[in-house]
């Protein structure tokens, strides 16, 4: 019975990884791409080369995301890569970013993934009360 959980898990774990092989290098943004991004680095950079490539790529950082390991950045100016050329997308990857996502890609994530129950009232999100 141990072994069969095992395996099963082993199968459920290479299944995932494959799904996600696919899935995300198809949501990846194309280079002439432009706006709030998040943006995935390289585990070898340090804080501060993540930090001066989203600068280099002419944006400003808004939010780090799993350690700083992912970046929600922002293009100065309100670059959309319609400009012709490389977009901001595209400066980021040759400043040495792996890939960038538009952030909507992964909002489920804070609230829960599929396990997420919600407990908000529907409607437009209300203001916090004061403190």
């Amino acid at each position: 019975m141990k072994s069969l959980s095992l395996k099963l898990l082993l199968f459920l774990l290479g299944l995932w990884l494959a799904v996600m092989a696919v899935a995300l290098p198809l949501a990846a943004l194309p280079e002439g791409a432009g706006g709030r991004v998040v943006v995935v680095f390289p585990p070898v950079l340090t804080d501060e080369a993540r930090l001066l490539a989203i600068a280099e790529a002419g944006g400003r950082p808004v939010l780090p995301l799993l350690g700083g390991r992912l970046w929600l950045a922002e293009a100065d100016g309100g670059d959309d890569g319609a400009t012709g050329g490389a977009g901001f997308v595209g400066r980021l990857k040759s400043a040495g970013a792996w890939a960038a996502y538009r952030p909507q890609t992964f909002a489920v994530l804070p609230d829960g993934g599929c396990f997420y129950i919600s407990v908000r009232k529907p409607g437009p999100p209300q203001p916090h009360p004061p403190i």
